[in-house]
């Protein structure tokens, strides 16, 4: 029985997993965060296109160090960013303004009363239409109306909700 040739990447994984994961365990107090990353150090490995004379064990805790580096960028980069939103929110200042709350309001109230003021079928079949989501076909055939019908009497409800916003402005 004759020993089957280790697959390069294989033997790199033998050989500096270990001293990767401490490496890594001492910048980032997390044991499975150094797992995480020396995996990802062996998946750019993978991923390079390096002869194996060119991967020295230098090559390879630079690309570690690099990983160290990128996640202390993005963790800085977190860190700030949770700190520009709590400055925010402790201003006291309400990121929704009360005037566009109640300007909101009212033009609901004014497209409401102008809904409520549609004549009977034209306000059913709006409704049913636009606030309800249901299929014209289905709104024909339970009104008992061509699908054309619908439609007019929908326009008919758009133009005159219209004209009611703009009186209002």
């Amino acid at each position: 029985m004759t020993a089957e040739p280790v697959p390069e990447l294989e033997r790199l994984t033998r050989k500096f997993r270990p001293p990767l994961i401490a490496f890594f365990s001492r910048r980032v107090g997390s044991l499975a965060e150094a797992e995480d990353m020396t995996q990802e150090v062996f998946l750019r490995l993978a991923n390079s296109h390096r002869d194996s004379e060119e991967l020295s064990a230098a090559y390879i805790f630079r690309i570690a160090a690099n990983l160290v580096t990128d996640r202390a960028r993005r963790d800085g980069t977190r860190r700030n960013f949770a700190g520009m939103v709590k400055q925010d929110a402790g201003a006291g200042i309400d990121s929704l303004d009360p005037f566009r709350i109640v300007s909101a309001r009212e033009s609901i109230a004014v497209l409401w009363a102008a809904i409520q003021a549609l004549p009977e079928p034209t306000q059913q079949i709006f409704i049913l239409y636009r606030v309800e989501n249901i299929p014209k076909q289905t709104i024909a055939d339970n009104f008992g109306f061509h699908i054309r019908t619908i439609d007019k009497h929908i326009l008919r409800a758009l133009v005159f909700l219209a004209r009611r916003m703009e009186q209002r402005t």
